[in-house]
Formats: C-alpha cells, sequence, structure tokens
C-alpha cells in the first residue's frame, strides 16, 4: 500500500511539472487543494513565509489572477509568450499521517521567451492532502540554490 501510495504521488508530481510546461492550467488548477499556497523564501533557512519577506507567497485566489495574467492578451510581458521545462530528479516521498503526504526534489527550471533563456537550480517541495481518496496539492516550496543572484523576469509558475 505505501509503495503505491509514493508511486502514486511520484506520478502527481511529474504529471504536474508536465501541465505546467503545457500551460495547461485548466487540468492543473484542480490538482491543487483549496487551502494551497506557494512559497518561494528569500533565505535557504527561513522558517516561515509569515515571518518575514519572501520573494513569492501566494494562495490559490492569487494563483488564479496569475494565470488569467498569463492568459490575457493585453499581458505585454507575454509577448511573447513563455515557454518553460521543468526537469525534475526524482522525488522523495514521506508519508505521514492518515491522508498527509510530503515530497522533495531536485529541479532545474529553464524559461524562455523571445531569443532570452533563463535557469533555475532549486529544491522543490510539495505538502499533499488527500480528499474523498484523492491526493492534491496542498502546498509547494520553491527554495531557489542561488539566492543571492538578481532574479530575471520569471513569468510561470516555477
Amino acid at each position: 500500500m505505501q509503495t503505491d501510495t509514493r508511486t502514486r504521488l511520484i506520478d502527481l508530481i511529474y504529471h504536474e511539472a508536465d501541465l505546467l510546461d503545457a500551460q495547461d492550467y485548466d487540468r492543473w488548477l484542480p490538482l491543487l487543494d483549496e487551502d494551497y499556497h506557494w512559497w518561494m523564501p528569500m533565505r535557504h533557512d527561513q522558517p516561515s513565509p509569515l515571518t518575514e519577506s519572501s520573494l513569492l507567497y501566494e494562495d490559490l485566489f492569487v494563483t488564479r489572477l496569475r494565470i488569467n495574467r498569463l492568459r490575457s492578451a493585453r499581458n505585454f510581458s507575454q509577448q511573447p509568450k513563455s515557454r518553460s521545462q521543468h526537469l525534475l530528479q526524482r522525488p522523495v516521498i514521506t508519508l505521514h499521517e492518515q491522508g498527509q503526504a510530503s515530497s522533495r526534489c531536485q529541479l532545474l527550471y529553464s524559461e524562455s521567451r523571445g531569443e532570452q533563456e533563463w535557469h533555475y537550480a532549486a529544491c522543490l517541495e510539495h505538502q499533499f492532502r488527500q480528499r474523498e481518496g484523492e491526493w492534491l496539492i496542498a502546498a509547494r516550496k520553491t527554495t531557489l540554490l542561488n539566492l543571492e543572484r538578481p532574479l530575471d523576469s520569471l513569468q510561470l509558475i516555477l
């Protein structure tokens, strides 16, 4: 049972990356729990997004706003449209109390727009919650390897 659950969660992480790279947000959003949040800390040892500034901390509402902005024809920062590629190391899954799990994997994220291209190495962590037999993404944490580097234009979901 535990091996089957781990396999399902690993498949979910890879599926999420494929959907994000395809910009298929209509199929990605249902994978998120209702209290979903995404955090990008400003420091490697930052304990919480609530006690100090972060590069990014958004809930499901703000994530939907981001997607609406990306889809808008009036979004001039997306002319030409950005493309992304998530290259993931095989995630390590930790099962917690009934219906909860977490994962951690290394990520190489690439984003391009026109002739420009950016690459970021990061650690990607997920928190999962099981609702009505389905695993949902409750939280994502993306910790960039080089937090001292100036952030260029990240438009998509890392």
